[in-house]
């Protein structure tokens, strides 16, 4: 029997660690779906756009300014590391909507992780309950 409690424990532990797992799983695919949208908002954003159009400009955290675009040839991007870039706004619409494709196959690929740990979890706990059955039998 020592050979099942061994067993039995060692499971009890991987259906902890594909809990543990799972929790950061959901939260990532929880973080690209808020980025999924917010990519969404501004390709949306981008086509309703027109010169002097009024926006609020933000100038600090939370304090926004009003203020007119005069131009939509350009905009400025974040690039990385506090490093901006001047594009058009066709590489701008492009560049959100590669963003858009990476970020969604980046999900289908969580979805697909978080499907497989759950039934992998599922199974592990049916085999788990049937050892932990079996113990308890052999004890009687």
């Amino acid at each position: 029997m020592e050979i099942d409690e061994e067993k039995l424990s060692n499971q009890l532990m991987e259906i902890e660690y594909i809990r543990r797992e799972l929790e950061n799983y959901v939260s990532a695919l929880n973080s690209l779906q808020v980025t999924q949208d917010n990519i969404a908002r501004a390709v949306d954003g981008l086509s309703g756009l027109k010169s002097n159009s009024e926006v609020l400009v933000p100038y600090a955290q939370d304090i926004f300014v009003k203020g007119n675009i005069s131009d939509i040839s350009r905009a400025i991007i974040g690039v990385g590391s506090n490093i901006f870039k001047s594009v058009s706004f066709k590489e701008l619409k492009e560049k959100l909507e590669n963003d858009f494709k990476e970020v969604s196959n980046n999900i289908n690929t969580i979805a697909q992780t978080i499907q497989t740990l759950q039934e992998r979890g599922t199974k592990l706990e049916e085999d788990a309950n049937r050892l932990y059955e079996s113990y308890q039998n052999s004890l009687k």
